[in-house]
């Protein structure tokens, strides 16, 4: 197994036009990439920096913290993000962990960053019940992007989030192993993890149409490295089914290893993008390092169907105080970057590798360039 390593300048450029069109207008793509990215957990000390950083009329301001990311999540096709918390419809009554209710401009952040819809689906999706849901659910589609695992309706929950290029349909699912003691009340605004249910919707997805499949779990156990039994016994099941194609994980907050299952690439935890989780409070430093996970989909023949042929990441790391995600290796490799934060980024840099190649890869480096690197294989 090879384990592509995105070099730190590879996807800097802005986004480019999509493959999947010509000047006859749509057709399916030869291959097509797409992003993925670990927690967005606003805790209190997130949200105050936000605060600090808003100029004149504006109450919070997260998207100094996404833009060192920006220009890389903007190269991919398709970039998702982990939206973990509900974010408040008024900025009122905000709360932080363990019961959230953040500031609803993350959302806008997470737009201007470059991202194409989240996957919200968590632990933490009941956390201000129905009211919450519908209260993330409209922020997200304000800022024009989609969403997968949660739902404001029940009509809303049958409907299988999916997003183009060209004329190639991804499917995204999203599911998650807890609510935190709570249970829904209706049933049908958060998907709970069930291996029969995943399979159906992925199934269902598949005869609606999509060419590829994609799905989100919030699974795991919290600051553990390695995947637990549950978590393979579950990749195991999905995989073999044949109706996903890439399975991406979160909730750990620390960056789990990537591997291949029934041929099928499982990435079984991505860490923290953003979250006010500091190695004082956890005693791990793990908790401030994230990836940045690129998936490169290649057509399968001459028909309309893909798969996920190539992997790649990029480590990043949260800085402390200012919560800016950094890629980790092209900060640490810029001149102007002091002595201690390079020393920092670098760490974090070989925890992150270290155990992203656990399960027995091997890195794969790849020389810069202005568009997306399909040259190396997982």
């Amino acid at each position: 197994m090879v384990v592509g390593l995105l070099a730190p300048s590879a996807w800097a450029a802005p986004r480019p036009q999509l493959e999947g069109w010509n000047d006859r207008g749509p057709r399916f793509p030869e291959r097509f990439s797409m992003a993925f990215t670990g927690d967005v957990l606003v805790h209190a000390g997130v949200w105050e920096q936000a605060a600090a950083y808003a100029g004149p009329g504006r109450r919070f301001d997260f998207r100094p913290m996404f833009a060192p990311l920006r220009a890389h999540v903007s190269a991919a096709d398709v970039a998702i993000c982990h939206l973990e918390t509900p974010v408040s419809r008024n900025d009122t009554h905000l709360s932080s962990y363990p019961v959230f209710n953040v500031p609803n401009e993350i959302v806008d952040a997470i737009a201007w960053a470059g991202y194409d819809g989240c996957s919200t689906a968590s632990n933490h999706s009941l956390d201000q019940g129905l009211g919450g849901i519908r209260a993330t659910i409209d922020a997200l589609e304000r800022a024009g992007l989609g969403h997968a695992g949660t739902a404001a309706t029940r009509r809303a929950s049958r409907i299988v989030t999916t997003y183009r290029v060209g004329k190639a349909r991804i499917a995204h699912l999203s599911y998650t192993f807890s609510f935190n003691g709570r249970t829904p009340r209706y049933g049908w605004e958060a998907n709970r993890l069930v291996v029969s249910s995943v399979l159906a919707d992925a199934r269902r997805a598949r005869r609606m149409g999509a060419d590829l499949t994609v799905v989100s779990l919030h699974w795991g156990a919290e600051y553990h490295h390695p995947p637990t039994a549950g978590q393979r016994w579950v990749a195991d099941r999905l995989t073999a089914s044949g109706f996903v194609d890439l399975v991406v994980g979160h909730h750990a907050h620390v960056v789990q290893p990537v591997g291949r299952v029934n041929g099928v690439p499982v990435v079984y935890g991505m860490g923290n993008q953003v979250s006010g989780q500091r190695r004082e409070f956890l005693g791990t430093k793990s908790v401030e390092d994230g990836v940045v996970v690129w998936a490169v989909a290649e057509r399968v023949g001459d028909g309309e169907d893909y798969r996920v042929a190539r992997v790649l990441v990029t480590p990043t790391w949260v800085a402390p105080g200012s919560y800016r995600i950094l890629p980790a290796r092209s900060v640490a490799d810029d001149p102007s970057t002091p002595a201690w934060l390079r020393a920092e980024l670098l760490a974090s840099y070989r925890r992150t590798m270290h155990e992203i190649l656990a399960l027995g890869g091997r890195p794969f480096g790849l020389a810069a360039t202005r568009t997306p690197p399909f040259g190396a294989p997982f």
